[in-house]
């Protein structure tokens, strides 16, 4: 389990305590998967973790079970006691899981449940980022389980921010960017799918020549 320092015992049994350091093997394993190796296969196990030592006043923030998306939220959050839960999105990231509806409804009240929720904070209310939005009706979760939901930031690197804000969300928290930076993070994907893609015609060319 990446990050795993220990468990924490909890009302409803024993919750994976992580940490918050990202080591060599994260920044690795993030690189890979920016070139498209091991894309389909960069995940975690769903379920509830626990960051620092929260307490049942403790926030919750859900998220995708994407580790690269598990890995920028767990770091963001460096020095702070969080509840941390993970939906099964099979490795895909919030924004297309959601589109997909794997981080949804049903998925979100899932875990819920299966965790325990109800019996390690005292408090019924999910953080959950902007980019699920679409795939979760707040209502319904409400109505199944008695937790609400509010939707904190866009990105990763804004909850910080949002926690000390009062968990209150920006007009820049709900803007949605493409800056030279994000578009140059994405140049490694493309160019692995442009390479693969390629791959046959690279082939039949050198048997053609041959």
């Amino acid at each position: 389990m990446p990050g795993f320092i220990d468990w924490l015992r909890t009302p409803a049994g024993r919750v994976p305590q992580v940490s918050s350091r990202l080591h060599f093997t994260d920044h690795l394993g993030a690189w890979r998967v920016r070139w498209g190796i091991g894309r389909t296969s960069y995940l975690i196990p769903p379920g509830l973790y626990a960051i620092g030592t929260p307490d049942p006043e403790s926030p919750v923030v859900v998220t995708a079970n994407y580790k690269m998306s598990y890995d920028l939220v767990r770091n963001r959050l460096a020095g702070r006691d969080v509840w941390l839960l993970i939906l099964e999105t099979f490795g895909i990231n919030v924004w297309c899981a959601a589109g997909k509806g794997s981080f949804g409804t049903d998925e979100l009240v899932h875990r819920i449940q299966q965790g325990g929720l109800e019996k390690v904070v005292r408090h019924r209310t999910l953080l959950l980022p902007i980019l699920g939005a679409p795939g979760v009706a707040a209502h319904e979760v409400a109505r199944q389980t008695g937790f609400s939901i509010r939707y904190a930031a866009l990105r990763a690197e804004e909850l910080p921010e949002y926690l000390d804000n009062g968990m209150h969300t920006t007009p820049a928290m709900r803007e949605l960017t493409f800056s030279v930076r994000e578009r140059l993070i994405l140049i490694p994907v493309d160019l692995g799918f442009s390479v693969r893609a390629l791959l046959p015609i690279f082939a039949l060319l050198l048997i053609a020549g041959w």
